[in-house]
């Protein structure tokens, strides 16, 4: 019996080895007839009646072969073709094996419940035939489904299940609990269990399994700060894998030891281990190790103070990066993720460093490419044709910097392959070279210089030139970023280079005031003037230091890219003690400026196709938030007054709001509207969703499939950011509108909270009235939130949350 299953490993290093999880049991199985139905709809393969076996088998052989190249739904059709015929032909062995593949290119393509749904299934079957070989490869598959949808608690009772029924990798799973309890930070008890597992390798006289364990047991010695303890760990699985030759591990556990002896401030005997690791990475032409061990290079010069010199080791490190992010669409999802774990805080840490320089054109392109990667992170990949890579240039002095230095790293090299016991030498004269005359020299020109910022950022650039090109003189973009001890602000105009301007104000600080703002906000009993007085406090922060430029440039709109918690916050809802935001600018939040064309959009006829949930009460889980939603008493109102607006809209109301009606219409609409219960949730696209009529919900994921590109705007009148007691980052915004532009539409409307039902369909009023009489959608918003102002509905819980991303020029 052949079992092909899921070896990952969820160890400290972002490092795993993915093999797809399909197994074979060659017993009874019971297959869901109408699930079956479902799942077998294309006709399209002709399947021959003499030797149905061989033709599955062939079928299957090809399903794999397209599955290994990374052609997952073309796998997909033909593994669920070759599920047909072994239904048919009663193969219940096959009908598992094929089950379990289904399963496993939803988990490559990180469609988790999908795969879940099929792994349960092949359980069942699996008990029935008490086979608990395949029970526990099962269990554990499952296990590390829910592992990565940050399920933990789930994901650990399936391993401690698998490894009730004996699973033959047993060291394996004991290695993936004691993972997930170290990214938990329960450090003793991630120690029990690589303890556990180390215990079982030595019994299987596993040596890899052994190294590998005794580096993991290094690593949480080393979180715990004890670095002695951490040092002997990792370097008895440095012997272990230097005597069996095994140079791929070998170089994960010198990195380890790098970073020990960085941790405890021994900075020249770090850098020496990363360089080592650094030339095997190259060897080995690993270039995720490479940029990692790059990083780790620039953080060892910042705690050093070499800033300037760190700056270059981080921009190689994104570089390297954004240069795989060009063929991450080629992987599976999966492999895609490990790609961004950790990238955030490479881009934040340099974004940071350069403002400290003053070097605000460098540091708005990073603030970009770090908004893309946020966005990135969330939703699992991103389509190439859609991102343009631009690599960070280096300046004059930075590149004669970088071109010495992998001068030495390429002599060792070649040295290393030759005589590798002359390492140790070159690796010390690299280490020489740091705090040689020649790069002193270097350091101070770049001290001297760096300010005149005379290299230009291509985004930078761009920026500049689409607002002239475009007419968008009174227009400005602004990029604001929250660290720990400060706001850093970069406006960029059309006819003057990037403004900066830094704000003394700790992230503490400032999110308790996002919070703080956030509550009264959705509290509509609050009177305004607490709203006002809250408002005006991150207004100081936010816009009263670019005032001036603002005015300088009359400034009429602000094209807002916000930053981490601020995205909680609407800019529209800020006060400068006179007037709202909202009365002073037009407002277009973006998720970053290299995904958006600037050219204004002009006058269209709408063209509206509108959905509105008036019937039902829906109580539902997503992950591990409870939902309770009524149906909307003026939606359907809502729906009415936008076809008296424009008499052609296209009205689907209670029953008739499907998804699958929605589907099947989008494509001829250049306005879609929800009027329904939608939420955007941190964490996985999977539990971001839009509820419909029936009590059937779309997913972020199920927004890839949906044709927009014929849609100007899609709006959702009534969704809410789903938090918990304390701030995400705001990337399930970000996420949420990326998505919408990435199938096609041109710019999104949500809202930030639960918004009054009645109070919604008086702006909704105002918002499409506007538009009828020309106005853009992000004037159309400025006008329907003024006549708010003016009523009954004045608080800005009513008009603030309407959330405009993408072009609504």
């Amino acid at each position: 019996m052949i079992i092909w299953k899921n070896l990952r490993l969820i160890i400290p290093t972002v490092y795993l080895l993915i093999i797809p999880p399909f197994l074979v049991v060659e017993k009874k199985v019971h297959i869901n007839s109408q699930a079956l139905a479902q799942l077998t709809k294309n006709e399209s393969y002709s399947i021959s009646q003499n030797n149905l076996k061989t033709e599955a088998q062939q079928l299957e052989q090809q399903a794999t072969a397209e599955f290994n190249n990374g052609k997952f739904e073309v796998a997909l059709e033909k593994f669920k073709q070759v599920l047909e015929i072994y239904t048919q032909q009663s193969d219940r062995s096959g009908v598992i094996r094929t089950l379990n593949k289904i399963a496993a290119v939803y988990d490559t393509q990180s469609k988790y419940l999908k795969a879940l749904e099929f792994y349960q299934e092949a359980l069942k079957n699996a008990q029935q035939e008490k086979d608990n070989e395949n029970i526990s490869a099962i269990l554990s598959n499952i296990g590390l489904v829910y592992s990565q949808l940050g399920q933990y608690e789930q994901a650990i009772n399936f391993y401690q299940q698998a490894l009730n029924k004996n699973h033959p990798e047993k060291a394996k799973i004991l290695n993936n609990i004691g993972a997930i309890y170290y990214h938990l930070k329960e450090f003793p008890k991630a120690l029990e269990y690589y303890q556990q597992a180390l215990e079982v390798n030595r019994k299987n006289q596993d040596k890899i399994g052994i190294a590998k364990t005794l580096d993991n047991i290094g690593v949480i010695y080393r979180e715990q700060e004890k670095y002695s303890q951490a040092l002997k760990y990792h370097q008895e699985a440095l012997a272990i894998q230097e005597e069996i030759g095994d140079d791929y591990n070998n170089s994960d556990t010198l990195h380890h030891i790098g970073r020990v002896h960085r941790e405890s401030n021994q900075h020249s005997e770090s850098r020496i281990f990363f360089t080592n690791t650094l030339i095997i990475a190259q060897q080995l032409g690993n270039q995720d190790r490479e940029r990692i061990i790059l990083a780790d290079i620039g953080k060892v010069l910042e705690r050093k103070n070499q800033d300037e010199l760190a700056i270059i080791f981080y921009k190689q490190s994104i570089n390297i990066t954004e240069n795989i992010r060009k063929d991450l669409k080629k992987l599976p999802v999966g492999q895609q993720n490990l790609y961004i774990e950790n990238n955030a805080e490479i881009y934040r840490t340099l974004a940071d460093l350069l403002l400290q320089k003053k070097r605000a054109i460098e540091a708005h392109q990073i603030l970009d490419l770090l908004h893309i990667q946020e966005t990135f992170e969330y939703i699992g990949s991103l389509q190439t044709d859609d991102y343009e890579y631009s690599e960070i240039p280096l300046l004059e002095p930075e590149q004669a910097f970088w071109e010495k230095y992998t001068q030495l790293i390429d002599e060792a090299a070649k040295n290393h392959s030759k005589n590798p016991n002359n390492l140790q030498e070159k690796l010390v004269k690299i280490e020489q070279f740091f705090d040689s005359e020649e790069v002193k020299s270097i350091v101070s020109e770049l001290e001297k210089n760096s300010r005149s910022q005379k290299l230009t950022s291509d985004i930078a650039v761009w920026l500049q030139s689409e607002l002239k090109e475009n007419n968008l003189q009174n227009t400005v973009v602004l990029y604001p970023l929250l660290l720990e001890d400060r706001l850093e602000l970069i406006l960029i105009t059309a006819n003057s280079p990037p403004f900066h301007r830094t704000v003394s104000v700790s992230q503490k600080e400032f999110n308790k005031t996002i919070l703080r703002l956030r509550a009264q906000l959705t509290n509509r009993n609050q009177s305004n003037q607490r709203v006002i007085q809250a408002g005006l406090k991150l207004y100081n922060w936010l816009i009263k230091p670019i005032e001036s430029h603002l005015k300088l440039s009359q400034a009429k709109t602000i094209i807002y890219a916000p930053d981490s918690q601020l995205r909680y916050i609407p800019l529209a809802g800020l006060h400068d003690g006179k007037k709202w935001l909202a009365e002073r600018f037009l407002i277009n939040n973006i998720t970053a400026a290299s995904l958006m064309e600037l050219e204004p959009r002009g006058k269209f006829e709408p063209i509206i196709l509108a959905g509105g949930l008036t019937k039902g009460s829906y109580n539902f889980q997503v992950g591990k938030r409870q939902f309770e939603f009524e149906s909307l008493p003026f939606a359907g109102v809502e729906v009415e007054e936008i076809d008296k607006i424009f008499p052609e809209t296209n009205k689907l109301l209670g029953n008739a709001f499907t998804k699958k009606a929605v589907e099947s219409k989008i494509d001829s609409y250049n306005i879609i509207h929800f009027a329904t219960h939608s939420a955007f949730v941190s964490g996985h696209p999977e539990e971001s969703f839009i509820l419909f009529g029936d009590g059937n919900r779309a997913t972020l994921r199920d927004v890839e499939d949906w044709n927009l590109k014929n849609v100007e705007l899609i709006v959702f009148s009534a969704c809410q950011t789903a938090l918990g007691k304390e701030l995400g980052n705001g990337e399930e915004i970000l996420g949420f509108g990326y998505k919408i532009q990435e199938a096609g539409a041109t710019a999104s409307i949500a809202t930030l909270w639960r918004v009054d039902d009645q109070g919604t369909q008086e702006f909704m009023n105002d918002f499409y009235a506007a538009l009828k009489n020309g106005a853009s959608k992000a004037a159309a918003i400025q006008k329907a939130q003024i006549s708010m102002m003016n009523s009954e509905y004045s608080h800005p819980y009513y008009w603030a949350p309407f959330l405009l991303i993408g072009n609504g020029l």
